[in-house]
Order: C-alpha cells, then sequence, then structure tokens
C-alpha cells in the first residue's frame, strides 16, 4: 500500500467532518461497528486487505476519539452554561463591538470564582476595551452558543461557551504565555508597518506579513474577493514558502546547505508561531519542516505524506478543526497544486516535451495558468458548501498578482524591521515605498478583475454541490486513465455546460424567497427565474443584507420594490438597491392594491393605520410578511407568516418564521415554529420547502 500514512490522515479528516454533523449518541455504536469489522475485513479483504483494515481502524478510532472528545472536553465546558462566575482569562483575539469602547472577544479562561481549571475558551459579544495578550478578572454569566452559520467555526476554534460581561472588570496585566507573546510581536510589527505605509497598504502588508488582518479595509477585501485573491490575505503555505524560501537563499549563499535548512526549519517555526499556528500555517509549516528536515538528513519528503501528516495532527489536537473552512480550503488548494504538478511532470515525461522552443514556451505558460485553474476547481465543493462563490477571471488574477506576493513578504519584514532602529530609517522608508508599490499593483489587478461584469459567480445548493464533485471526478478520472489535455478539457466544458441547462430546466417556475440578514424585522427577498422583488421593512442598515442576497444569487438589480416601512426614503432605497420600480405601501396606497410582478406571482399589498403588511400567494400558497402592529381578524390565514417586532392581532398561520426569539406579542405558538434566519423554496402546485439553518422542512 503506497502512502499509508497520506491515506490515514486524509480518512480521519474525512470522518471528523462527517462527525461533526452526527448525534453524539451515534459514535459509540458507529466505532464498535468499525473495529468490529477489522478481523472479517482482513480475512475477506482479499487483495485490497490492507485497505480495508486500515479503513476500518481509522474509522473507528476516529470515532472514539470524537466520543472522548466530547465527553471529556466540550460537555463539561458546554455544562457551565446559565451559570455566574468570577473568572480570570487572557483576552486571545479581538474585533470591534458594536458600541463604544467595547470589544467582541474570545477569551481564554483559567480561573472560575477564585478555583483553577483547565483553561477553555468563551466568546464574548461585548466586553470593555483590551488588547490581545491582556489579562483580566470580571464577573460574567455563561451561555450556550447561538447556532448560526458561526457555530462550527467556534467549534473549530476550540470556542464551545458564549458569555456575557456583567461587572467588575479590572485589568491583571499581561500574559507570559507562548501565544501571547506571539501576539504582541504581531502587534508591534502591524504597528511599524502602519509607521512606513499608509491604509490601505498597511492594513495589506500586516494580512500578508503578520497574519494581522485588523487593519484590511471592506474595500480591499471586497476587491481581493471578487478576483479570486482572497487567498493572499490569509497566511498559508504560499506565504510560508515565501519566508523560508527567502531564508533558506540568504544562507545558502554562504555555501552552507545544512546550515540553510536548519535556519529555514527554525523560519517557519517562528512564522507559525507569529501567526498563531492557524490550519493553513500547521499544514504548510508541517509540509516545509518535512522538506527542509528531509534535506537536512539527506531524506526526499513527499508532498502526500507531508499533508495527511498535517491533516492528522490538526485533527488529534481538536476533531473540530475538520469543519474549519481556512482548513479546507488549505487541504483542497494544496491537492489541487499537487494534482497539477503530478501531471506536469507524466507530460515532461513524454514526447509532448520535445518541440520547438515556441511551443514549449506556450506549453509553459498554459502548465502555469493550470495552477490556479485546478485550484478553483479542487476548491469549489467547499465553496459552494459555505454559499461562497468563484471568480471567472481569478486565472488572470492570479497570474499577475501572485507572482509579486513573496517580494511583498519580504519587503514588508524588512521595513517593519528596519523602522525600529533610528539610523535604518532611510532603509525602512525605501523598502515600505517598494511594498507599497507592489501592493498597489495587486491591488488594481484585484480592482480590475473584480469590477467586470458577471466575473465573480456566487454558486450554492445540492446541485452545484453534486455537480462540482463529478466534475473533480471526472478530471480525475481524465488523469488516471491517460485522456490528453486536448480531449479532456473539452470534456470537462462540456459537462460544466450540461450542468448549467440541467440547473436552468429545474430551476424553472421555481420561486425562492429569502430573509435578508439576521434582524429583528428582516426583510424578505422573493425571486423567480431572473426577476427578483423586494418587500422591505426594519432600518436602512437593512438595504445592506438585501444587497448581500443580490449579490449571492448573481442579482445587479430589483425589478420591483416594495417599502413597508411607516417611515423612510423610498426614493432614496430604490436608488441603493438598482430598483426598477418602486412602491411605498405608507405613501402611495390608501388601502390597499394587488401587484403581479411575476409568472405564478400576486402580492397584496395593505395600508393600515398602525401598520402595513403584504401576502405573496404562489398558486394558492399565501405568505405574510408586516412592519408595524397589523389586524389579521378579517383576513384568510397564511401559509407561512414571517414575524417581526410588530404585534399581529387576529394572526392565523400554519407556519411562523421567527428571525429572532422573544417578541413580546408571542404567546400562542402555531403548529410549526422556525427558528433564525430561514429559505422558503416554493414549485408551483408541487412542493414547499422550509431551511432552518441547515435543515430542510
Amino acid at each position: 500500500m503506497k502512502r499509508p500514512l497520506a491515506c490515514a490522515g486524509f480518512l480521519y479528516l474525512v470522518i471528523q467532518l462527517l462527525a461533526a454533523f452526527l448525534p453524539p449518541a451515534a459514535f459509540g455504536p458507529l466505532a464498535a461497528v468499525f473495529l468490529a469489522a477489522v478481523f472479517p475485513a482482513w480475512k475477506l479483504g482479499g487483495r485490497f486487505r490492507t485497505h480495508a483494515v486500515l479503513a476500518c481502524t481509522v474509522t473507528g478510532a476516529a470515532l472514539l476519539l470524537r466520543m472522548a472528545a466530547f465527553t471529556w472536553m466540550m460537555a463539561p465546558i458546554q455544562a457551565r452554561a446559565g451559570t455566574q462566575a468570577e473568572i480570570h482569562a487572557a483576552v486571545v483575539e479581538t474585533s470591534p463591538g458594536f458600541l463604544e469602547d467595547t470589544v467582541r472577544a474570545g477569551v481564554l479562561v483559567d480561573e472560575v470564582n477564585g478555583m483553577a481549571v483547565r483553561p477553555f475558551r468563551v466568546y464574548f459579544l461585548s466586553l470593555p476595551q483590551a488588547l490581545p495578550g491582556e489579562c483580566f478578572s470580571a464577573r460574567v454569566e455563561f451561555a450556550e452558543l447561538e447556532e448560526n452559520e458561526y457555530t462550527y467555526g467556534n467549534y473549530a476554534d476550540g470556542i464551545f461557551l458564549a458569555g456575557e460581561y456583567l461587572d467588575g472588570f479590572l485589568p491583571q496585566g499581561e500574559s507570559g504565555a507562548l501565544w501571547a507573546r506571539a501576539k504582541r510581536v504581531q502587534a508591534a510589527l502591524s504597528m511599524a508597518l502602519r509607521k512606513v505605509l499608509a491604509q490601505p497598504y498597511a492594513g495589506a502588508a500586516a494580512a500578508m506579513t503578520a497574519g494581522d488582518r485588523a487593519l484590511l479595509t471592506d474595500e480591499v477585501k471586497d476587491a481581493f474577493r471578487g478576483a479570486g485573491l482572497s487567498h493572499v490575505l490569509v497566511v498559508s503555505g504560499l506565504h510560508l514558502s515565501a519566508v523560508g524560501g527567502l531564508v533558506y537563499a540568504a544562507v545558502r549563499r554562504m555555501g552552507r546547505r545544512r546550515l540553510a535548512c536548519a535556519c529555514a526549519m527554525f523560519s517557519s517555526l517562528a512564522f507559525m508561531c507569529l501567526t498563531g499556528f492557524t490550519p493553513s500555517v500547521v499544514r504548510a509549516g508541517t509540509a516545509m519542516l518535512l522538506l527542509y528536515g528531509g534535506a537536512l538528513f539527506n531524506r526526499k519528503s513527499d508532498a502526500l505524506t507531508s499533508l495527511g501528516l498535517a491533516a492528522l495532527l490538526l485533527c488529534l489536537q481538536n476533531p473540530y478543526a475538520a469543519v474549519d473552512v481556512s482548513l479546507l480550503l488549505s487541504f483542497s488548494a494544496t491537492l489541487g497544486v499537487l494534482w497539477v504538478t503530478a501531471a506536469h511532470r507524466r507530460w515532461r515525461a513524454g514526447s509532448a516535451a520535445q518541440g520547438k522552443n515556441a511551443a514549449r514556451l506556450v506549453w509553459k505558460l498554459l502548465w502555469t495558468a493550470a495552477v490556479p485553474a485546478a485550484t478553483s476547481l479542487t476548491t469549489l465543493p467547499v465553496l459552494i458548501a459555505i454559499g461562497g462563490g468563484v471568480s471567472l477571471l481569478s486565472v488572470v488574477s492570479n497570474l499577475l498578482a501572485v507572482p509579486v506576493m513573496p517580494a511583498v513578504v519580504g519587503l514588508g519584514f524588512a521595513a517593519a524591521l528596519c523602522s525600529g532602529v533610528p539610523w535604518l530609517g532611510f532603509l525602512a522608508k525605501l523598502t515600505g515605498l517598494g511594498c507599497a508599490l507592489l501592493l498597489r499593483w495587486m491591488l488594481a489587478v484585484a480592482e480590475w478583475t473584480a469590477s467586470v461584469p458577471y466575473a465573480f459567480l456566487h454558486v450554492s445548493g445540492a446541485f452545484a454541490m453534486c455537480a462540482a464533485l463529478l466534475l473533480c471526478a471526472l478530471g480525475w478520472a481524465a488523469w488516471r486513465l491517460h485522456v490528453p489535455v486536448r480531449r479532456a478539457v473539452p470534456a470537462c466544458l462540456a459537462f460544466v455546460m450540461l450542468s448549467g441547462l440541467a440547473y436552468a430546466a429545474a430551476d424553472s417556475g421555481v420561486v425562492r424567497m429569502e430573509l435578508a440578514g439576521s434582524a429583528a424585522n428582516p426583510p424578505l427577498v422573493v425571486m423567480q427565474g431572473l426577476k427578483t422583488a423586494v418587500l422591505f421593512r426594519g432600518p436602512e442598515a437593512n438595504a445592506d443584507d438585501v444587497r448581500e442576497v443580490l449579490e449571492q444569487y448573481n442579482r445587479t438589480q430589483v425589478d420591483l420594490l416594495v417599502d413597508l416601512r411607516m417611515e423612510g426614503d423610498t426614493a432614496a432605497l430604490a436608488q441603493k438597491l438598482h430598483a426598477q420600480d418602486a412602491l411605498s405601501a405608507q405613501n402611495s396606497i390608501i388601502n390597499s392594491t394587488i401587484l403581479a410582478p411575476f409568472h405564478d406571482i400576486i402580492i397584496y399589498v395593505k395600508h393600515q393605520a398602525k401598520g402595513n403588511f403584504a401576502c405573496v400567494e404562489v398558486c394558492g400558497y399565501r405568505v405574510g410578511i408586516a412592519s408595524g402592529s397589523v389586524e389579521f381578524s378579517s383576513y384568510p390565514p397564511f401559509d407561512i407568516y414571517v414575524a417581526g417586532t410588530g404585534r399581529p392581532d387576529g394572526l392565523a398561520c400554519t407556519h411562523l418564521i421567527l428571525p429572532r426569539t422573544g417578541y413580546r406579542w408571542l404567546e400562542d405558538a402555531p403548529r410549526a415554529q422556525f427558528h433564525g434566519p430561514a429559505d422558503i423554496c416554493l414549485r408551483a402546485g408541487a412542493s414547499v420547502t422550509i431551511k432552518e439553518g441547515n435543515k430542510w422542512f
């Protein structure tokens, strides 16, 4: 069996990923089944005996470790929910809070009510101003984490409990732990870069060199995301390779190869510590340590084995690391790079490598472009799972921007270090200027590619996920069967076109309704085909949530805007949402009106003294939404009603969607309730499904 450690690591990662969606009670029985199957697998496995035994052993062990992690690590922490305590903790990470002089923070608690405990992490939505690495004591109340799109990300970070600050905040100095010292070094590097670079270049340089994303502006993040360059702003193997390579090249010039390897290993470890041992850095760091360690002892390292070992180490430390998005993106992108590397090696060994200089140059450019194309393909399933998107021009943007990234990292470190020495001030400004010029080029490339119409495509849903997995399988099969590139690429493109046509046919006539945002009064976005209507309510800030929904479904304008608010500037709202037609229920309707914007959809809008409401009817199925206090006693019952803060007197409905809990008017619950942001999918005359979180009903 080739690469058993790689196979064990990848299988362990997959099992822990699947186990995250299983009930804890299933871990023990499933582990027993797989461990009991080891002996039959050995006796009946035949030529695949080793593979079967390894699969059963690793799966059983993974489930047992997951059960142990839940029993001894997660459950005792979550048992503190609902209790109040005096704690001593250190701040691990912060982000700006909703109120002045407050932060949202993840903290590491090591004392509870004066007694030392095994350190555990807690997330606070609001905490008095503090910096990473600082210690404090306070009286808090523990609570369960709210189930939302960030739940599994918190689990991957080791956060299983939320906290609410009550009073008694008292600073206790700085923590002396290694991670706290690394945080202070990271902050010092960011501060040094701010001295020699202006925004937005200082924020981008700090993110690339020190892993500090606090200074990144929204404009930079949006531009890099739209261009498919988000990975450049997240410290990963690309940055670690640049640091290790620069150190290795500098020391190697002295003629000492082993010393260069040792220095490169030390720099890789230091960089991993500086960036907080994030999953993507640990993955790349493990590969770099094995690479330089093998060269140090005259041994050859294997990339797949290094990747599998990194997966095993990360998931052994925390089984929930398998659901970390950055880890999954990092691993899938690395698999894409290794795939292209293996294909290129095979191509060079064949007759195609023998040709004229012009032909060889063309092939070299094509293979260079194949790297970002392959990483886009292998990361596509992960992006679909998280509701992300892919840039159709990512190949172009990566070819233009990524080659200058190592120089940005090197110049950024040089500028930060030189700025701390007074007599090196001129050199700090010179290296900072070079770093700023290269960052300006990268930002220009990102803005240009992101501004191209329809260059960024949002993809989500089960159909897109299946199509992406099948496309990856098709590419892998073509490689395994030695199908020529000139045949494999057209076949993959044809599959993509057929998948798009099949999706368009299946989506024909489907009406989707999605709540925009997670506020107490979220607007309702109604979509059918390429047509879009927005039933708006709540504060003006909800318009940003509506725009996020429109971007998610690749829509640039709104065909009909119905403003249900009692007060508000409908014209300004229509301009912000690029609405072709706008209607104010408060100012444009005397009593009621009927709108028929799309096929199979009728919207009834009603104006009352204390509020307004709308009813979306699709082939007899009624969905209601209101703004303010509304009287429903004289109206037919709704199939679905989207709740808000306004009191719905006389409400009769089958299903009630509660964007938030704790509405004062909620007394008698209907037959079914759905909590949190929910999506509604109506197939005219066929089926109705409601999505609550990750569950469909």
